[in-house]
């Protein structure tokens, strides 16, 4: 990323052109848009689409600091290996990430995966794809739920592909986890692909093909 003096835009279009365009684009984008945070996102290629559902997710007013947040979170993202692309989609996926310290709050549940035996490339897939796994309580969350598949005979290899490949399945609902876990296993079934595929089948489907 570039935190510091002229961003890619404003040396590919020359600083008067970029500067209009940002103008525009805040027009367009609304009135939150409007807070050095946002200028500064969009500055470094957030998408008038990505930044209204950052401003919109938020929940609250949206203008972080842009020294003592925003910098931060890009540069903490980016040291764990997401590209730029990706830093931006994970801010717009799940925005809150901007009013957390990345160390306190972050850093555990990456050494927690790290501990499973995910590489880097692995733990850059999972926060890209899905970021709220950050926001996901290692003691009441993660760890419970990686317990429950551990009894169900996973590896922590299987469960570092699991979340790499399809993290979301951490932040279904326990009681959903276990019993859906609990019928595959029961039938035979249980293999990190049925399980990707069973989660997110609605009740009805779930028991008319396993129930």
């Amino acid at each position: 990323l570039l935190l510091g003096g002229d961003s890619l835009g404003e040396r590919s279009l020359g600083r008067p052109t970029f500067r209009r365009r940002i103008v525009a684009r805040r027009n367009s984008a609304g009135a939150e848009a409007l807070s050095s945070a946002g200028e500064y996102l969009l500055s470094l290629g957030m998408t008038e689409d990505q930044l209204q559902k950052v401003t919109s997710r938020y929940g609250q007013k949206f203008n972080p600091d842009v020294d003592g947040s925003v910098k931060p979170l890009l540069q903490w993202l980016t040291g764990r290996g997401l590209t730029d692309e990706q830093s931006m989609r994970a801010v717009a996926m799940y925005p809150v990430m901007l009013r957390r310290r990345c160390e306190a709050s972050f850093e555990p549940s990456v050494q927690w995966m790290t501990g499973l035996g995910m590489d880097g490339s692995q733990i850059a897939k999972t926060i890209a794809s899905y970021p709220n796994i950050l926001s996901c309580s290692l003691e009441a969350n993660l760890k419970p739920k990686a317990q429950l598949l551990r009894e169900c005979g996973f590896t922590n290899a299987e469960m570092a592909r699991t979340l790499a490949k399809s993290p979301w399945i951490f932040g279904r609902s326990s009681k959903r986890l276990a019993h859906r876990t609990g019928v595959l296993q029961a039938l035979g079934l249980l293999t990190e692909t049925s399980l990707r595929s069973a989660i997110v089948m609605t009740d009805a489907k779930f028991a008319a093909r396993y129930e």
